[in-house]
């Protein structure tokens, strides 16, 4: 094999190995794309569970103060001399209770507005971890098969370079 051929061999090869290389880190980062995205996707449903549980503590928290005051009215009432159970009195009572009511409803529409979105965004990071390990190994195989392209046309230049000097393309001898 003349030197020119070698060459061509030496570069070929050189090539699809190094295209082969490249196609195993695409797998490899894709992969490694997957997993940091379940590991995200994961911090995400824990940080759905916390908002949802949160926002239940703090609507628990506004329904005992809600209670306190309504417990501080029936006592000013008492003392004033009024009754609690009539009139204005018992207005100013339905009144706090319905906005206690209302204030902790919405902070658990809030909490589960919240809880819902971080769930959401978990199922979205799955999803590109899954997409990103599909495109590593759809890299990868691209590659590789570039790679055995580049062998295949490697061998085929030897075998070019052979026949313009009037050898036999592969093999001893004349052709």
């Amino acid at each position: 094999m003349s030197w020119v051929a070698t060459a061509l061999a030496v570069s070929g090869a050189m090539t699809a190995y190094s295209q082969i290389q490249q196609g195993k880190a695409a797998k490899a980062q894709g992969e490694a794309q997957s997993r940091i995205a379940a590991r995200n996707a994961q911090m995400a449903e824990r940080q759905a569970e916390e908002q949802r549980v949160a926002a239940a503590a703090e609507a628990v928290r506004i329904e005992e103060q809600g209670e306190a005051l309504k417990s501080r009215q029936r006592a000013l009432f008492a003392k004033s001399g009024v009754e609690a159970g009539k009139g204005s009195p018992l207005a100013v009572l339905v009144d706090t209770a319905s906005k206690t009511a209302a204030d902790a409803a919405e902070v658990r529409r809030q909490g589960v507005i919240s809880s819902i979105s971080s769930r959401a965004q978990g199922d979205v990071l799955r999803a590109q971890g899954v997409s990103a390990k599909a495109r590593g190994r759809a890299a990868g195989r691209a590659s590789v098969l570039s790679g055995v392209g580049t062998g295949i046309s490697g061998v085929a230049s030897i075998g070019a370079s052979r026949a313009e000097r009037g050898l036999k393309p592969f093999g001893p001898g004349k052709a």
